[in-house]
């Protein structure tokens, strides 16, 4: 008799660790499969554009002065070709140019152009909130915002002036102004004033209690043509050219009342003006 060990049972245990191994692959290939899928979902391809930014954002700059910015404009979405820029919201009188006038972007790319905003002397002084914005075909960027502060301008000159002869009563002397430009600029002068702001008698009259006051005069103002450029120095209005008809005027009236303690009085005058700097 054969007494040999029976070699079965191994063969029956490989069978069961290779069934096992053939389950777990069974397992891990459906979860493999559901990651390749979720990976290929995420992706998806980005659109074309095109974004913009402002620098600085905001400036402070006086009136009549100009200022620049940087403008800044990416490639996004794989966009390429040229874009120009639009320029909304400015105030009053001022102006905007862009150099150069057109970027050419390349795929992922960058490039800037130089935002130059001029105002001018009217331009109201405030802050102005504006914004930049590119398009290149039928792509248009985000709005980049910008600020824009304008202060007016003060600048100091001065007003003086003289009378043509001596008063009388019923007599009217023209008023020669002298405008006094301490500057390195023009100003345009906008107004131009005289007021009476003392009568100084003499002493005889002041003893005799002879009256004279502001109410014995009359003043007529200025009414040549505005506004008057004015260089750097003195200039009269004869040198301006204003005619002397549209000079101001004084005028002692001729009353009822006796008006000896007007005579050898000085009447002081004051002057003053507004205008704007250029």
């Amino acid at each position: 008799m054969d007494h040999r060990p029976e070699r079965t049972a191994p063969f029956v245990r490989g069978g069961v660790l290779r069934a096992i191994l053939l389950a777990l692959m069974v397992a891990i290939l459906p979860i493999a499969a559901l990651g390749a899928g979720n990976g290929q979902g995420s992706s998806a391809k980005t659109a074309a554009g095109i974004t913009v930014a402002l620098s600085p954002s905001s400036r402070t700059l006086d009136q009549g002065q100009s200022t620049t910015f940087t403008v800044s404009a990416t490639s996004t979405g794989g966009f390429t070709g040229p874009v120009t820029f639009t320029i909304s919201g400015l105030p009053a009188g001022a102006t905007a140019s862009v150099a150069p006038s057109s970027l050419n972007l390349t795929s992922g790319g960058s490039a800037q152009a130089v935002l130059t905003v001029g105002t001018a002397t009217t331009t109201p002084a405030a802050k102005t909130d504006f914004t930049v914005k590119a398009g290149g075909g039928s792509i248009v960027s985000n709005t980049a915002p910008g600020q824009l502060q304008v202060l007016e301008v003060k600048r100091s000159f001065g007003v003086a002036g003289s009378v043509n002869g001596l008063l009388a009563p019923g007599v009217s002397r023209s008023v020669e102004l002298q405008i006094s430009n301490p500057g390195n600029k023009s100003i345009a002068v906008t107004n131009l004033s005289v007021s009476i702001t003392q009568v100084v008698r003499t002493q005889a009259a002041i003893a005799a209690n002879l009256p004279c006051t502001t109410a014995d005069y009359k003043l007529t103002q200025y009414s040549g043509a505005y506004p008057l450029t004015v260089d750097p120095g003195v200039r009269t209005l004869s040198s301006l050219g204003v005619p002397e008809s549209g000079w101001p005027r004084i005028t002692m009236y001729d009353t009822p009342q006796l008006q000896d303690g007007c005579k050898g009085a000085t009447v002081q005058l004051t002057y003053s003006g507004t205008g704007q700097g250029n």
